[in-house]
This record gives C-alpha cells, sequence and structure tokens, in this order.
C-alpha cells in the first residue's frame, strides 16, 4: 500500500489539473506540453497523466506538432466554462434544498 491515503491525491490531482488548465486557458493559441511542464515544474510521466485525464475528459484536445516530439494543448471550451468540484458542490446545495422543502411540504417541522 502507498504512503498516501485517503482524499490527498485525488484533491491533490484536481489541483493541478486546475492549474494546468489556468495556464493552457491563460494563452490564446494553446501552449505545448513540454511548456506546461516547465511551467507548472513537474516530471513529463506526471503531465501526461494529467493532460491524458484532462483530455479524456473532454476539457482539451492535442494536436501534434510536425517534426517535433510534443503537442499543442488547448482547451475545448473557455476557461470560464470549465469548473471543478463546483458541480458537486451545486448538486449538494441543490439536494439540501430539496429536502429542505420535501421536509416543509409534509408538515415534519414543529
Amino acid at each position: 500500500m502507498s504512503k498516501n491515503s485517503g482524499n490527498s491525491p485525488t484533491s491533490s490531482f484536481s489541483a493541478l489539473q486546475e492549474r494546468a488548465l489556468d495556464l493552457i486557458g491563460s494563452r490564446g493559441n494553446g501552449l505545448f506540453q513540454s511548456e506546461l511542464r516547465r511551467l507548472m515544474s513537474i516530471d513529463s510521466s506526471k503531465c501526461s497523466k494529467i493532460v491524458c485525464k484532462m483530455q479524456s475528459s473532454g476539457l482539451i484536445y492535442r494536436e501534434k506538432v510536425p517534426a517535433s516530439s510534443t503537442y499543442l494543448i488547448k482547451l475545448t471550451r473557455p476557461l470560464q466554462e470549465i469548473s471543478f468540484d463546483k458541480p458537486a458542490r451545486r448538486n449538494i446545495d441543490s439536494y439540501l434544498t430539496e429536502f429542505y422543502l420535501l421536509y416543509l411540504v409534509r408538515g415534519i417541522s414543529g
């Protein structure tokens, strides 16, 4: 079993994804994957994992750069439309609101 247990690897990974998206979004024409790795000060393996995760989530797409071993990474939609963890919080708020309304409608309050 690894040293890191619990939720910290997941939250750490999300923070890295968010940082990567901010960096990619700050460049209008995209960002080279090798440049992303350098800006984030992470090794190429970790950068590849982050990029693959974001690509499979539909947040980014990659274009192979001709005569090079790197990719140009671009957002699939504007950065303002992308959010982490915020939809989950909205779902919780919505759930609690519905639960409270149901509580009131059924006349359970004392």
